[in-house]
C-alpha cells in the first residue's frame, strides 16, 4: 500500500515536471502515458486528481499546466487551491463550540472557517482585516462578536501586527485558535513567510487555553519556509487535505498530532472563493 502510494506519487510529480518543460506547458493524455509506462485510464486519474490539486487543468485528451498552484505569498488566486482551503476552514469550524472565544490569524485559510459559523454565537479575535468580507456576507452570526486587535497595517494582505496588535492578544486568553502558516514540519514547527506575523501568531498560540489547530494545505505540509512561529508540538489538530504526502501525514501523527485529511468538496461555489485570498 506504502508502495503504491509512493508510486503514485512519483508518477504525478513526473506529470508536473513534463508539463513545466514543455514550452507551451501543454502535455497529451497519449504522451504522459508512453513516459509513464501506464494506460490512458491510469493517467486520466491522475489528471483528474492534479486538476483537483489546483496544479493543471484537464481537457480533451492533454493537461495544461495551471498559473499560480505552488504556494507563494501574494499570488493571485488559484480556484481549485481555495475549494481545498475552504473545505479545511469548514473542517476546522467543526472545533468552535458556541460561546467561544477564538483567535483567527492572518491565513485565508483560518479565515473561512468563519463562513461555517453561522449557527454560532462566537468571539473572534482577529488581525485579520479582510474579515470584513465576512461581516458583509453575513457569514458571521448576528449574536457574534469581532474584536479586532488594531496595529499597523501590511498589505496587500491587510494584516496587522506590531506591538499594539501583540498587546491586544495578550490581554486574551482564547478558548480555541484556528492558525494558518506558510509551511509546517516537525523538524522546524509552524513557520511563515511573513517576518512581522511571528510574534502574533505565537502570542495567539500561547493565549489559547483549548485546542491550537493548525489549518495548511498539502503544499505546506513538510514545507518550511523562512520565519519561525511555534514548535509542532504545540498543535494540538492538523487539518489539511487528501493529497498531503502521506508519509509525512504518518510522521506528524506519529508524534501526537490529531490529523484530519477533508476530501476536497466538489460543489463548492466561485462565489464562496475570497478573490484576496494571499495565504
Amino acid at each position: 500500500m506504502k508502495n503504491s502510494a509512493a508510486l503514485i506519487a512519483s508518477r504525478r510529480s513526473v506529470i508536473e515536471e513534463m508539463l513545466q518543460q514543455t514550452p507551451d506547458h501543454t502535455v497529451s493524455v497519449s504522451s504522459l502515458a508512453a513516459h509513464c509506462c501506464v494506460s490512458p485510464m491510469t493517467i486520466r486519474r491522475d489528471l483528474d486528481a492534479l486538476e483537483m490539486m489546483g496544479v493543471l487543468t484537464h481537457k480533451h485528451g492533454h493537461a495544461i499546466l495551471s498559473e499560480h498552484y505552488r504556494f507563494k505569498d501574494a499570488t493571485p488566486t488559484n480556484s481549485n487551491i481555495e475549494k481545498i482551503k475552504i473545505t479545511i476552514g469548514k473542517m476546522a469550524a467543526n472545533f468552535v463550540r458556541s460561546k467561544d472565544t477564538v483567535f483567527i490569524n492572518t491565513s485565508s485559510t483560518a479565515l473561512y472557517a468563519l463562513d461555517y459559523l453561522q449557527n454560532k454565537r462566537v468571539n473572534v479575535v482577529t488581525n485579520n482585516l479582510r474579515i470584513h468580507g465576512q461581516i458583509h456576507r453575513d457569514s458571521l452570526n448576528p449574536a457574534s462578536t469581532v474584536i479586532i486587535t488594531g496595529g499597523e497595517l501590511r498589505l496587500p494582505k491587510e494584516a496587522l501586527t506590531g506591538e499594539v496588535a501583540e498587546a491586544a492578544v495578550k490581554r486574551i486568553i482564547a478558548d480555541v485558535a484556528i492558525i494558518g502558516c506558510s509551511g509546517l514540519s516537525l523538524k522546524n514547527g509552524i513557520t511563515t513567510s511573513n517576518a512581522g506575523e511571528t510574534n502574533i501568531n505565537r502570542l495567539m498560540i500561547e493565549h489559547t487555553k483549548g485546542k491550537v489547530i493548525v489549518v495548511a494545505d498539502h503544499r505546506k505540509i513538510c514545507h518550511d519556509s523562512n520565519f519561525f512561529v511555534a514548535a509542532s508540538t504545540t498543535i494540538d489538530v492538523l487539518v489539511t487535505d487528501e493529497f498531503a504526502d502521506a508519509q509525512s501525514i504518518r510522521d506528524i501523527e506519529k508524534a501526537g498530532i490529531e490529523v484530519i485529511q477533508v476530501t476536497v468538496g466538489t460543489r463548492i461555489s466561485e462565489r464562496n472563493i475570497d478573490n484576496h485570498a494571499l495565504e
